[in-house]
């Protein structure tokens, strides 16, 4: 009985493999069907024989191919030969070399380890060596390489390389929007061959210039090179929608008669059939008049796809008078927006006298030289704790650079560095839009703080807020960044700049250390941030808070890293204020004025980022903006800024009463 079951198990197994290697037999003969149709050389090595086929063309090698471990072994010289490589061999060094140009590999005999491109690898499926003269390299190994495709049968004892692919027919259709009987379709070349061949032949389905009816169409392409072998056929799905109709303009106002200095209410009612409106563009669209007489208000919208509409309302000014200019442009400029001042010069009213509580808070500011005229180290010095970094620098090399930020521990134990607050503003032309930006984005981070950190190894150098240095500078382009780290041993930080394509690593090294221009700041202040709080009653009459005039804000003293020597931050570019106003009476307006000139920044507004302004900036001191206005009761009020990087100084902050309420 047990003789029994025992002959029926092995027979059992016979019949299992025969189904194995039947099926491997199968399924090896379609896959070199696959691969021949997609491939135009092919070479079949015979095992254990100096048999190579090079499409179907016999050819012998100088040494069988032969199976070791598992692995297998052909000559390099056929294997260089049949591939057309170049081969080299350096008796000092012992090494070898193939290429095609693209690809260079360099390798030893019985050494596992060998480069791709000057690259090391390290070899998992045999090694090279040598056999009756004759150097054998393992197939698969050096194949792959070349974007080759191995192919085992072992039932007949063979290797199958595959490789050159044909043709692909690719191409590109535009735009990706197409509208029945309107839009004019182009077929943009994006044909491959892997040797190089123009095309001798090509047949098309469905490349229709205009389509006439909606639908999804199959465009199609095949393509026959100059051996007259054909592609494989390529093909797009293209959906072509229906014809596109114009949007339609339409708004509204809540009445067709309106006061001198009443504000206008409008009402958006234009439309699309693809909801697709990208463009509005309004004439005449005033929160208010101020002079009686008929208004004419134009809307005209634009789709996506260029088409327009217009649509126009009139509305008419009575005589009787609601605000006049100056009494309306308080209560409605909308917050963050700029009005012109008609009051009395503002720096004839009064000034809060404020006390500064300084805090310790790091502040890296590297900011001279301003200018990029050459590569170099701009900034460089030791940190710990909580730093703020902060960068403003403009390309004037002809080159587009990067600029890195790039830390070294120089702890026997690893660094931890947190990242919780970034701001990053350009890189652009205009500098008071890259310093508003910067400040602006660093500012919301406040509210939504950041969980990216790193670790730093012992004597491990790494560039640090790789979203600035992704960025390529451009010739007279500014990049302006502030950033909060939390370093939890000293580590050293540098600001490198090097031209775009280049290794800061290697680069590093030889780079000099620059000096600093006399004109803009550079160095490591404690003190990097200052709270100012101010506990009388502001807003029933106007007064203003003076900011950056090195009197009533005094400068925060520093060290210049690089050199030891002194010096004073100027303007305070990168300490943080928050300021807090405790009682704001009802019916106040909070304003900006600049004194210095042109001035474009952010500010946090009761934690509310506030831009002055969105779209253009106070261009002098006769131009306010509203960063904001209490309601019918006492508030505090709570202001966090930095001195804006591109921008002029001093600032004033003004408090003041809102006109009479008469709406």
């Amino acid at each position: 009985m047990k003789k029994t079951k025992r002959t029926t198990i092995i027979i059992c197994i016979m019949m299992l493999i025969i189904i194995v290697n039947t099926n491997s037999g199968f399924a090896a003969g379609n896959l070199q069907k696959t691969e021949a149709q997609n491939y135009t050389d092919h070479i079949t090595f015979v095992l254990e024989s100096k048999e190579v086929y090079h499409n179907k063309e016999l050819f012998l090698s100088n040494n069988p191919n032969t199976v070791r471990d598992g692995v297998t072994y052909i000559s390099l010289r056929t294997f260089s030969e049949r591939l057309g490589l170049s081969v080299q061999y350096d008796s000092k060094t012992k090494e070898s070399q193939i290429s095609n140009g693209y690809i260079k590999l360099q390798f030893k005999v019985n050494d596992a380890q060998y480069r791709v491109n000057q690259k090391l690898v390290t070899s998992t499926h045999g090694v090279p060596f040598i056999e009756n003269g004759t150097t054998m390299i393992p197939l698969r190994v050096f194949a792959t390489h070349f974007d080759m495709k191995v192919v085992p049968e072992l039932e007949k004892k063979s290797i199958h390389l595959y490789w050159g692919q044909k043709a692909v027919a690719k191409f590109e259709v535009v735009p990706k929007r197409i509208y029945a009987g309107q839009t004019k379709v182009t077929y943009i070349d994006q044909y491959q061959h892997p040797l190089n061949l123009d095309i001798k032949r090509e047949l098309w389905r469905w490349n229709k210039e205009v389509f006439p009816k909606a639908g999804v169409y199959r465009v199609r392409r095949i393509v026959m090179d100059e051996n007259g072998d054909w592609s494989q056929p390529y093909e797009v799905v293209v959906n072509v929608l229906p014809p596109n109709q114009a949007p339609v303009a339409k708004f509204n106002t809540t009445k067709d008669r309106y006061s001198i200095g009443e504000p206008i209410t409008y009402i958006d009612q234009s439309t699309d059939d693809e909801n697709a409106i990208v463009k509005k563009t309004w004439t005449n669209k005033e929160t208010a008049f101020f002079s009686a007489g008929e208004r004419e208000i134009t809307l005209e919208v634009e789709d996506q796809n260029g088409l327009t509409s217009t649509y126009t309302k009139q509305i008419y000014i009575e005589n009787d008078i609601l605000y006049a200019k100056e009494e309306f442009d308080p209560w409605f400029t909308p917050i963050g927006e700029k009005y012109f001042y008609f009051g009395k010069n503002i720096i004839s009213n009064p000034v809060i006298k404020y006390d500064i509580e300084n805090q310790n808070h790091t502040l890296y500011r590297s900011n001279s030289p301003e200018s990029i005229r050459e590569e170099g180290i701009y900034y460089r010095d030791n940190i710990e704790g909580k730093v703020r970094v902060m960068v403003h620098q403009q390309n004037h090399r002809s080159n587009p650079v990067n600029l890195y930020l790039v830390a070294t521990n120089m702890n026997e134990e690893p660094v931890e560095i947190k990242m919780p607050h970034v701001g990053m503003g350009g890189p652009y032309e205009l500098v008071t839009t890259t310093g508003k930006l910067g400040l602006a984005r660093y500012l919301q981070s406040l509210t939504k703080p950041s969980q990216t950190s790193m670790i730093l190894k012992p004597g491990e150098s790494k560039v640090i807020l790789t979203e600035l240095s992704d960025k390529k500078i451009l010739k007279e382009q500014t990049l302006s960044a502030y950033a909060d780290l939390e370093v939890s041993l000293p580590i050293q930080l540098q600001t490198v700049i090097i031209d775009s394509g280049k290794d800061v690593m290697q680069q590093l090294p030889t780079l000099a250390e620059l000096a600093k221009d006399n004109v803009h700041t550079r160095g490591t202040f404690s003190f990097g941030n200052r709270t100012i709080t101010i506990k009388e009653l502001v807003g029933e009459d106007t007064k203003r808070i003076v900011f950056g005039d090195a009197t009533e804000d005094t400068r925060v003293s520093g060290v210049d890293g690089m050199t030891g020597e002194a010096v004073l931050n100027q303007g305070n570019f990168g300490v943080l204020y928050n300021v807090k106003l405790e009682r704001v009476a009802p019916r106040s307006v909070i304003v900006l004025n600049a004194r210095g000139g042109h001035y474009s920044g952010a500010f946090l507004v009761n934690n509310q980022v506030v831009k002055v302004t969105e779209e253009t900036y106070l261009k002098d001191s006769k131009e306010v903006a509203v960063l904001y206005r209490t309601g019918d009761v006492e508030e505090e009020v709570e202001i966090v800024f930095i001195p804006a990087s591109g921008s002029n100084l001093p600032i004033n902050i003004v408090v003041q009463p809102l006109p009479e309420k008469r709406h």
